[in-house]
């Protein structure tokens, strides 16, 4: 088993830093309002389950090609743009979202939250929960099976 997932250890890792964020994601929603299907889905919360993903296939090339490999590169790129985009532009549109909830809220155009938990950004902190998450989560799988 251990052979057969190594074989596929790229896979393995992006596919598991992505779920284990969300499982985080959802074990903390629990605390908070308790279980909300949305959440398995729903992009925004703590951690960012975007930036544990590209994490892990950044460190995971860097780890197994060089850290000095054009792919590497690459991927840091990716890696950068994902990161921007989950505090820049998506969380500009997760502000807006907010506002327009509550006109909406404020007119009578029915309940909202759906629209806007899907719509969220992330804030820092929730960006870099997501990239410990991405460390940790390829740490451990290419300790196991690299």
């Amino acid at each position: 088993m251990i052979e057969f997932l190594s074989d596929y250890i790229y896979i393995v890792v992006a596919t598991g830093g992505w779920i284990t964020a969300q499982l985080i994601k959802i074990i903390l929603s629990l605390r908070q309002d308790g279980l909300n299907w949305y959440d398995l889905l729903t992009s925004g919360g703590m951690p960012s389950s975007h930036v544990s993903l590209v994490t892990s296939v950044a460190l995971l090339v860097g780890l197994d090609q060089g850290f000095d490999s054009t792919i590497f590169g690459l991927a840091l790129t990716v890696w950068g743009v994902v990161v921007y985009d989950s505090m820049g532009v998506r969380r500009a549109t997760g502000e807006n979202t907010k506002t327009l909830r509550q006109i909406a809220e404020i007119l009578k155009l029915g309940d909202q939250k759906k629209a806007y938990s899907l719509a969220l950004g992330h804030s820092p902190s929730q960006v870099f929960g997501g990239f410990m998450v991405g460390l940790a989560w390829t740490s451990l799988t290419y300790w196991l099976l690299g």
